[in-house]
C-alpha cells in the first residue's frame, strides 16, 4: 500500500470568516434599540387606541380619525419596525436578507412619512440613514 503524507494546511487556503466591523456594531447596537422600543411602544399603542383617537379628536379641529385608523396605524408601525429589528438581527449575524428586510422596512416607513405632513423631516431622515448606513455594508453581507 502506499502511504500518503501529512501536508499541513496553508494558512491562504482556509477560509477566515472576516469579523464585524465595529462601526457596524455600533450601528446595529443603536438599531437594536431603537427598532425595539418604537416595536413596544407601537405595540402597547394598538391597545389605547381608542383612547389615543379620543385624545387627538378632542384637540384637533375637526374629528379627522377613526379608531380603525389609528388602530392600523399602530398595527403597520408595530410589524415594519419589528420587521426592521429582525432584519437587523440577521444583520448582526452578517445575513444578506437582514439588509433586505431593514431595507424594505425602512424604506416603507420613510415613504409612508414623507407623505404626512404632520411628521417632520428628521424622524424620515433616521430611517434613510438606517438604509444609507446598513447599505455601505452589504458587500460584507453573506
Amino acid at each position: 500500500m502506499e502511504e500518503e503524507e501529512i501536508q499541513p494546511l496553508i494558512p491562504a487556503t482556509i477560509n477566515q470568516v472576516k469579523p464585524r466591523p465595529v462601526v457596524l456594531t455600533i450601528l446595529c447596537l443603536f438599531s437594536f434599540v431603537y427598532f425595539s422600543v418604537l416595536s413596544f411602544l407601537f405595540f402597547m399603542g394598538s391597545f389605547w387606541s381608542g383612547w389615543v383617537t379620543q385624545v387627538t379628536n378632542q384637540y384637533s379641529p375637526a374629528e379627522i380619525y377613526s379608531k380603525s385608523q389609528v388602530l392600523i396605524t399602530f398595527l403597520a408601525g408595530f410589524t415594519l419596525h419589528l420587521t426592521a429589528l429582525t432584519g437587523t438581527v440577521l444583520i448582526w449575524n452578517l445575513k444578506r436578507p437582514g439588509y433586505y428586510l431593514t431595507g424594505l422596512s425602512c424604506l416603507t416607513i420613510a415613504l409612508y412619512q414623507s407623505i404626512q405632513p404632520q411628521i417632520t423631516v428628521s424622524t424620515t431622515a433616521t430611517y434613510i440613514f438606517f438604509l444609507i448606513s446598513f447599505g455601505l455594508f452589504y458587500k460584507r453581507l453573506h
